[in-house]
Formats: C-alpha cells, sequence, structure tokens
C-alpha cells in the first residue's frame, strides 16, 4: 500500500533518505554488521536497511512494526561506512530513518524518551536514581517492580563516585594553551572520577583548562534516536558556550559526545586520550610504574566516526611498566550503542559476551574504554560474569602514574 509523506516530516529528513539511491547493493558492508551476524537476516544488515529506507523514500513501503524493529535494531556503530566503495552516508540515512519512523509514530519508544529526557539528561535525579539503587542492590530489592530501562540502567550502573562539581578555571603557571572540558550530560555522575583524572592529566600536560557552567548536552540520544533537529540544536548550542571562551580546543572523556560535536556543533573538538597524545610535552611529567596488564576497548565512535585509531593504547604506553594490550574482537561493537543497550538488551548482551569471554582469558586486571556507554556496558558484563575488574578510562590510569611520580 502507498502512503503519501505527511506535512508533519520536515523536508530534510526525506532529503536525506534520498542519499539510499547511492547504494549499489554490492553487500561489501554486510560480513561487517553485527546484527547481521547475530540474526542473518538481510534485514538486519547495512544493504537490507538501505532498501527498507529507499522503500520509505519512495513512499512504496508500508510501516509496520517488521519495519520499525530492523531499522531501530541498528547500533549505528557504521563500520559499514568503513568498507563502502560507494561511500554511502549510512549514519545520516539511519537517523533519517528514525526520524521518519518518529514523525509518522510520535508515541515510538515514548517511554524510552522519557527516561532520555527527565532523568539521564538530569544529572541530580541521575544522582538519586543511582543512590537508591546502590540501596535496593544491597538490600536485594532490585527486582521490584519498575519500568525495564531503568531496571536496565540500575543494573549497569558504575559504582558512583562523589558527584564532580567543578570550578570554572583550572590555572597553570605558564600554560602551553587553554582548552575547554565537555562534561556531557551523565559525565557529572557517571564519570566524575574520570573527568578530575582529565583535569589533572591536562595541567600536567600544561593546559589551562575551562570548564564552564551549564554546558548542556551534546545531543547525541536524540539524534539517534529519531529526532535529529533537537539533536543537532543540542549540539550547537553546546558550542555557543565554549565559542564566548578563547580556547585551542575542546576536550572530553566520551567519544560518542565528541563524535556528535565534531559532525553537528562546529567546534575545534577531541577525544581526550587523542588529544593528549598529539599534544604530549617535550618532557613528560615523572610516573610511577603501574604494574598490572589492561586490555584497550576500541569504541566504534572513535573507530569509525572519529577515525583515529586506538589512541588510547599508544597513550597508555607511555606509562612504565604498564602491559597493555588490544582486547580482542575491537572490529566489532561492543553492543551498548548509547540506549541501545536499555532498548535492546538482549541483542546487546549478545555482543557484549565475547568481549567479556576474551578479557578474562587475557588476565587482566582492567578494561580501558574511553566511551561512557561502553564502560557501563561491558562493566555490566565484566560484574555479571564476576570477573573481578573493572573498566576505566584511560585518563585515570595516567593520573594514577602522575600521582605515584610525584
Amino acid at each position: 500500500m502507498k502512503h503519501s509523506l505527511p506535512p508533519a516530516i520536515p523536508p530534510i529528513v526525506h532529503q536525506d533518505l534520498n542519499a539510499t539511491q547511492q547504494c549499489v547493493m554490492c553487500g561489501m558492508c554486510v560480513p561487517h554488521c553485527p546484527t547481521y551476524a547475530l540474526s542473518q537476516n538481510e534485514a538486519d544488515g547495512p544493504r537490507g536497511r538501505i532498501a527498507l529506507m529507499l522503500g520509505m523514500a519512495q513512499e512504496r513501503l508500508e510501516l509496520d512494526s517488521n519495519v520499525i524493529e530492523h531499522l531501530d535494531t541498528c547500533l549505528s556503530c557504521r563500520a559499514c561506512e568503513q568498507v563502502c566503495p560507494s561511500k554511502v552516508p549510512y549514519g545520516q540515512l539511519i537517523d533519517a530513518g528514525r526520524a521518519h519512523i518518529h514523525a509518522l509514530n510520535p508515541a515510538h519508544k515514548r517511554g524510552m524518551r522519557f527516561v532520555r529526557d527527565h532523568i539521564l539528561l538530569r544529572p541530580r535525579r541521575l544522582a538519586l536514581l543511582g543512590g537508591m539503587t546502590r540501596m535496593m542492590q544491597r538490600l536485594r530489592l532490585d527486582r521490584l517492580p519498575m519500568p525495564s530501562s531503568l531496571r536496565r540502567l540500575a543494573r549497569l550502573a558504575p559504582p558512583l563516585a562523589p558527584a564532580f562539581r567543578p570550578l570554572e578555571i583550572y590555572p597553570v603557571s605558564h600554560p602551553r594553551g587553554r582548552v575547554g572540558l565537555f562534561l556531557g550530560c551523565m559525565g557529572s555522575v557517571f564519570e566524575s572520577e574520570n573527568l578530575r583524572a582529565a583535569i589533572a592529566v591536562l595541567n600536567a600536560w600544561g593546559y589551562e583548562v575551562h570548564v564552564p557552567r551549564k554546558q548542556g548536552c551534546c545531543g547525541a540520544m536524540h539524534q539517534h534516536g529519531g529526532d535529529t533537529q533537537r539533536g543537532q540544536t543540542m549540539a550547537a548550542k553546546v558550542a555557543e558556550v565554549f565559542q564566548t571562551l578563547e580556547l585551542d580546543s575542546v576536550v572530553g572523556v566520551s567519544s560518542g559526545c565528541i563524535a556528535q560535536l565534531k559532525e553537528h556543533s562546529g567546534l575545534k573538538v577531541f577525544e581526550l586520550s587523542d588529544f593528549l597524545l598529539r599534544q604530549q610535552p617535550a618532557t613528560l611529567p615523572a610516573m610511577r610504574e603501574l604494574d598490572r596488564r589492561v586490555a584497550v576497548h576500541l569504541p566504534c565512535t572513535q573507530r569509525n566516526v572519529l577515525r583515529t585509531g586506538n589512541t588510547a593504547m599508544q597513550l597508555l604506553r607511555l606509562i612504565p611498566g604498564l602491559e597493555v594490550i588490544e582486547l580482542p574482537g575491537n572490529e566489532r561493537c561492543c553492543g551498548a550503542a548509547g540506549t541501545h543497550m536499555l532498548t535492546h538488551p538482549s541483542q546487546a548482551d549478545a555482543l557484549a559476551v565475547p568481549k567479556v569471554e576474551a578479557f578474562e582469558a587475557l588476565g587482566a586486571a582492567q578494561i580501558v574504554s574511553t566511551n561512557i556507554g561502553c564502560a557501563m556496558h561491558l562493566g555490566g558484563g565484566v560484574r555479571k560474569a564476576e570477573a573481578t575488574a573493572e573498566v576505566v578510562h584511560p585518563v585515570r590510569l595516567l593520573a594514577e602514574a602522575l600521582r605515584a611520580g610525584h
């Protein structure tokens, strides 16, 4: 049955879907798709999803629950873009496809959008939820009735450190430059230790650090969740905050946030490990040896969007005594994929299992990751496997070595 596009669909969405015609259906991308590898269903691979979106763009396809589910289960990992000979902008396409769904069916994922907008984007509420989660887990009350996405978030939440309440400026004498630190909407709650470590290492590298207040969210969860216009507006508002300062660069501790800002804000932004590696001082600060083995995970946003390579591995090799190993399977998504780990837990867990097993086989003490979602997801997998290990950001290991070196 043929359906006309209702006026509610923004023209840019329809225009972006037209890029489906750039695909020649060669199938080179299919073996690289993690969701196709799980289901062996053509509709769960890039070529199949592009065919579905082409039908949507040409108004030949009825948007039923099956079509929506095949598009929903995409991880937006963008591994397919890396191997596409036709340079199909798949990330743009899947965002536009979901925006099309959202315009036709505003009730779709209403519960997840509520959790996103009223909890994940509200640090105080998120901190309260985290505190309640710790208490519920200790009292074994975590099986009480609650929305599935909240239950899942509660189980993935890492042990909470004291909230990060930053100063606006962290000065150094004779600074090499001035950088802004992007916190992220969940940073002050789930990445407080990472942010403190980031400031310590940036100062040790000779940089004055500026942390403007009320930075807002990068918009990645909206961008990939069907509300592309709001996602891009949020990224632009972040840019406005930092553009009022005279900064050399803006850095962040989560590769997912930095990928969104790089593509949609116009800021000069860097994922922190990439920046520290590029700007390492001629004479490194004194560091103590860290006698342990770590396995480094490479997030999809760093590999396929920022395309910086595994800079965390190279950076950690600056620490004396630290044995740095790449986590096997880094070419595949871990399954976190933003809110995907909350909305599609079975698929997300199936993709995490091989990584947790590979980590255990290495006998490493820690997994290192530069993305908060990946760290939470892999951390949940490690705890589920009862492994006595943790997932940390590389900057925490640098800060640890620097503290011990003085």
